[in-house]
């Protein structure tokens, strides 16, 4: 689902002309660059922005592994944005 956030938040920088430096940006390189070009307004930022931290927890070497909620959330919350963030 990570993946599919990150495609899809390439997909909005590249609609609304947000330009992208970094030659392999992350779901926080282009949340910030949208939110910067006023594109996101700040809950929606913070809302991304936890779905990349739940991202990096289920795909990354971590402490803990992720709660099942916290996948639900995560795959509800990127459903959401797929469907609402243009």
């Amino acid at each position: 689902m990570g993946v599919v956030l990150e495609r899809h938040l390439a997909q909005v920088c590249a609609n609304h002309n947000v330009k992208i430096t970094k030659k392999n940006p992350t779901i926080a390189d282009f949340n910030e660059a949208l939110k910067l070009a006023n594109v996101i307004d700040i809950p929606i930022w913070r809302g991304i922005t936890r779905l990349g931290d739940l991202r990096n927890l289920c795909d990354h070497n971590k402490d803990r592994e992720p709660t099942i909620d916290e996948v639900d959330d995560l795959i509800s919350g990127a459903d959401k944005l797929l469907k609402t963030l243009f």
